[in-house]
């Protein structure tokens, strides 16, 4: 018998981020289960930002509902698993949850990064917190992509469900050679302009490096918090250091990663972080910050260095780019590891927790 499963699958529609690529990667991979009958809840005001259909087996129910309204519509019996299909349990898949009528919630942490450190985030972390707080409370269970992030959802509830750790895939990058879409040879960061990805502090290594370094290439929309990180990256771009792209399609950006020389990924915490491990299923040595999740994620195959520390970053990225063994093992060990990372096994061991709930 089916399971009747209903998923917020707004980040899908609406961003290229890590939230967006799991709640993707995740319903595509629970689509191709016959055991699994799935609702897309994608209601909202705001137009798809990612041209990716929903999966066929998969039924999206959207309208344009604007997210105010629907404190409202729960309070007439219409919440967000009446407005999906009235499936027994919803998974929230982001940091804003819409209110359910009856059903089960299983909810996902993506990251604690806000109650870690609170001005990587600004005026929003409070309300962040406020927010995942009341969603811990509410679900009947909670998932993490790392051992690291399941740590930090215990520390921050200690009463809530135990946090069952469900990593996820990293089989979604193309395996087929791909046009190049930047001449010459160059490196490359993926991720939002925000404090906690740190690109002060690359920008500030990139420099070091001596002359025969490669060009920077960053991708990564604007975010918060981020004004004088901008200042930064204009100034590099002026200095011919840096060229940086504010937006990039999958197509664009897969094509970017694969013909790179490295990717340079210096956050300073993260809960899974997907541009590592698709790195890694790409053959493309890695740069990152020593921090648990990383470790946890990649293993052995990133080159880790401390990235609040400038000389200690140039030294990785320096190894990293010019020693032909460092690369060599990088490569190998990357791969190998990014192979445990299916979406298959992230799906299998979701539907396990949701029969568990519904039970």
């Amino acid at each position: 018998m089916s399971l009747p499963i209903a998923i917020d699958y707004r980040p899908a529609l609406l961003s290229r981020a890590g939230i967006g690529r799991a709640t993707r990667e995740l319903t595509r991979a629970l689509s191709e289960r016959p055991d699994v009958q799935l609702h897309l809840f994608g209601h909202s005001l705001a137009r798809a930002k990612v041209p990716a259909r929903p999966p066929a087996a998969a039924k999206l129910h959207r309208a344009p509902i604007p997210g105010r309204a629907l404190p409202l519509l729960r309070r007439l019996g219409l919440g967000a698993d009446a407005l999906a299909g009235r499936a027994p349990l919803f998974h929230w898949t982001d940091y804003v949850q819409p209110p359910l009528s009856a059903a089960a919630a299983v909810l996902t942490v993506h990251d604690l990064a806000f109650v870690r450190d609170a001005s990587w985030h600004g005026a929003d972390a409070a309300p962040l917190r406020d927010r995942t707080a009341e969603a811990v409370a509410a679900a009947r269970a909670l998932t993490a992509p790392t051992e690291a992030t399941a740590a930090d959802v215990r520390a921050f509830a200690p009463n809530a469900p135990q946090p069952r750790v469900i990593p996820w895939g990293a089989d979604h990058v193309p395996t087929d050679t791909l046009p190049r879409v930047h001449d010459g040879g160059y490196a490359l960061c993926v991720g939002t302009i925000e404090p906690r990805k740190n690109h002060r502090a690359l920008l500030q290594a990139w420099r070091q490096l001596p002359p025969s370094r490669p060009t920077l290439v960053v991708v990564g929309a604007e975010g918060w918090e981020c004004e004088e990180a901008v200042e930064d990256l204009v100034r590099a771009e002026r200095d011919g250091v840096a060229i940086w792209r504010r937006d990039a399609s999958d197509g664009e950006l897969w094509a970017l990663l694969q013909h790179a020389k490295l990717l340079a990924y210096p956050a300073l915490w993260e809960g899974f972080g997907f541009p590592p491990v698709e790195a890694m299923a790409m053959g493309v040595p890695v740069v990152a910050n020593d921090t648990p999740p990383l470790r946890e994620v990649g293993g052995d195959a990133p080159r880790f260095a401390d990235a609040t520390d400038a000389d200690a970053l140039t030294a990785a990225l320096a190894t990293t780019l010019f020693d032909a063994d460092v690369r060599a093992h990088c490569v190998r060990a990357g791969r190998a590891r990014a192979a445990d990372f299916t979406w298959r096994r992230c799906a299998e061991q979701h539907v396990e927790l949701y029969r568990e709930v519904l039970a």
